[in-house]
Order: C-alpha cells, then structure tokens, then sequence
C-alpha cells in the first residue's frame, strides 16, 4: 500500500521539532462557565423556497410519491440563499415542521466499480457489538448512504472561520459559511463513519437532489422523510491511498460490496427476502438511489 502524502504545510511542522513558551501579559481570573445542556440542530431550507418546479423538482420514473430534481446548481443556490439552522426536537423544532427541510447528503461509496452495502445495527446487537447509537426510525434496515444533519457546529464553524470575508464581503459572508459549513460537515461525516479522509478520496459525484412523500407508518402525522431531503452523492474511494474502511459496529452491524452492474439485483433479492419475512427491509432513500441515482452514475463507466 502506498503512503499517504502529506501536505507542504505538515511537511513543515514535521521538520520543526524544538518550542518555546512565553507567557501572556496578565493573569485572568478563570471563570466558571455553565455547561449548556446538549440540543440537537440542523441546516434547513424553507420547503417552498427548494421543493419547486424551479428548482427542477418533478415526478420520478418509478413512483409518483418521490421528486427528483438533477438542477444541482438551483438546488445549492437555494440552500446558500435561504439557509439557516435550528433544533430538531421541541416546541417548534424540525422534525415536526413540514415547512422546512433538513438537508441531508446522503453518500454512497463505490471502489473497482463495486458499491458498498451495509446493515444498520439495532438495539438487538447491543450485547455483542456494544452501545447501540444510531437512529432507532432506521435501526436494522439495508442501507448504501451515508449521512447525517449539517449541525450548529458545521455552520457556526465555518462562518468563525470566513475571517478575511467580514471587511470583503460582509452582505453574504453567512451564505458563505453555510455552504462551507455543508461542505465541512460532509467530509467530516465519512470520515466519522467509515475512516474515508479526503485524500482517500478518488472522485465525488454529486448527481442531484429527491424528496420522498409516501407513508410508511400511518400512525405518525409527520413522516420522518417529510421534513428531510437528501442530496444525492457518490464517493469513489482510491484504493492506492486506502485499502480498507473502519466501521463503528454501534451504528453498522455488517458491510459488503456488490458490483455496480448486479446492484438492481441486489436490491431485488434483498427486498423479496424481507417480503417472505426472512430478511431486513432495503431503507427507502436506497431505493432511490438505486432506482434514479445509480444507474446515471453507472453510465460513466460505460
């Protein structure tokens, strides 16, 4: 395997080994600070300034309950224009809020013209594989995205960071850190999930956007999809640079790879399992991206 290069700025600090210290010109007195109690957030979207026709929203092929748009540009203008961060849960949060839709990059990993697969671990797993962490509305079901919330963090983050940006350009330096804040949150994530840093990373497709509408439980007023849409992604992973990915067995309890060209069949088989009662449900966002996403990738290697 081929060692990972390093950047010119680490290559510096590598060769510069000595320090010194030199105190600051007063002592502060340190203050005690309260711990803020811990709030989920998340980067949303008015729906009605993103789910549009102008955004090029419209029907899919395979089901009038899923919209399709593959008009990226518009999509990532609306997101720099109007989007903004806000809690998930309580009164007024966005999970109950069908009005706003948490943006979700949802990525799927391709390496030698193979798709990785994966099973989302359950609360049944805890005894073996540790601490179940994940989402308990997906826990169990097949999966090929990757993906979470763009948080407080992500934003607030890069927009501290768009120093120069306050004199530049002051009128859109927080448009600015949100878009870098989906960015930084993104790489951040399969990084998390999977060990993927970005110079592992051989090529990334970002293919368009969808949001789903049908009923999955009809016990629930608000479906969890109602208020989320997913930014379809691909990441092709260098095997020269990597040649293994490290999963957390408290989110994933097993992982495959599938060639490209046998992913419908892989869908089919799993799904008719599930159907008998003798397997795990495909996640519904796969089946998008199996249905819409992967074959308009497939056509790259053709």
């Amino acid at each position: 395997m081929a060692r990972k290069k390093l950047s010119e700025r680490a290559m510096e600090a590598k060769g510069t080994k000595r320090t010194f210290t030199l105190g600051i010109p007063r002592q502060l007195s340190v203050k005690k600070e309260e711990i803020s109690t811990f709030e989920k957030t998340s980067l949303y979207v008015p729906t009605g300034n993103l789910i549009t026709k102008a955004n090029g929203f419209s029907k899919s092929k395979y089901s009038d309950d899923v919209l399709i748009s593959e008009d990226l540009p518009s999509i990532l203008k609306a997101i720099f224009k109007y989007g903004d961060v806000d809690k998930r849960y309580g009164e007024n949060g966005l999970e109950k809020d069908v009005e706003r839709q948490q943006i979700i990059v949802y990525t799927a990993i391709v390496c030698q013209k193979h798709l990785l697969f994966y099973q989302r671990s359950s609360p049944e797993d805890k005894k073996k594989k540790g601490r179940f962490i994940g989402d308990a509305r997906l826990q169990g079901e097949l999966s090929v995205g990757f993906g979470g919330h763009k948080t407080s963090d992500d934003i607030s983050f890069s927009r501290e960071e768009l120093v120069f940006l306050r004199e530049l350009l002051p009128a859109i330096q927080d448009e600015i850190g949100t878009m870098l804040g989906l960015n930084h949150g993104f790489f951040k994530e399969v990084e998390e999930e999977i060990g993927i840093e970005r110079q592992d990373v051989k090529d990334l497709s970002l293919l368009g956007a969808f949001y789903g509408k049908w009923i999955d439980d009809p016990l629930l007023d608000i479906q969890v999809h109602w208020v989320h849409t997913g930014i379809a992604a691909i990441i092709e992973v260098d095997p020269v640079m990597n040649d293994h990915l490290t999963f957390r067995a408290s989110e994933i309890a097993n992982a495959w790879w599938v060639p490209l060209k046998d992913v419908e069949k892989e869908f089919e088989k799993r799904q008719k399992l599930w159907l008998a009662g003798r397997g795990t449900r495909v996640e519904r966002w796969t089946e998008v991206m199996i249905k819409e996403f992967i074959p308009r990738y497939r056509k790259k290697f053709k």
